[in-house]
């Protein structure tokens, strides 16, 4: 592995960034996970779809619609 080159975004437990190599690493507390563009790019999609799933479990879409709590402009 080259020397970490680029952070791509980081948080407080992990972080993805690109080594010299052209890596894609991915680092999770202790754990470092090396791949490709394509299998990142792979993992990336993985976790947006969990994200989606679990945003819609806590926050459930609801249809009904409070016409009369709306607020609105009027454009004339």
């Amino acid at each position: 592995m080259g020397y970490k080159a680029e952070f791509l975004s980081q948080a407080e437990v992990c972080a993805i960034y690109q080594c010299l190599d052209g890596h894609i690493h991915l680092k999770y507390r202790t754990l470092d996970i090396t791949m490709d563009f394509c299998d990142f790019h792979q993992v990336a999609e993985v976790f947006v779809e969990a994200l989606r799933i679990l945003k819609e479990v806590e926050d459930p879409v609801s249809e009904e619609v409070d016409l009369e709590n709306m607020n609105t402009h009027v454009k004339v």
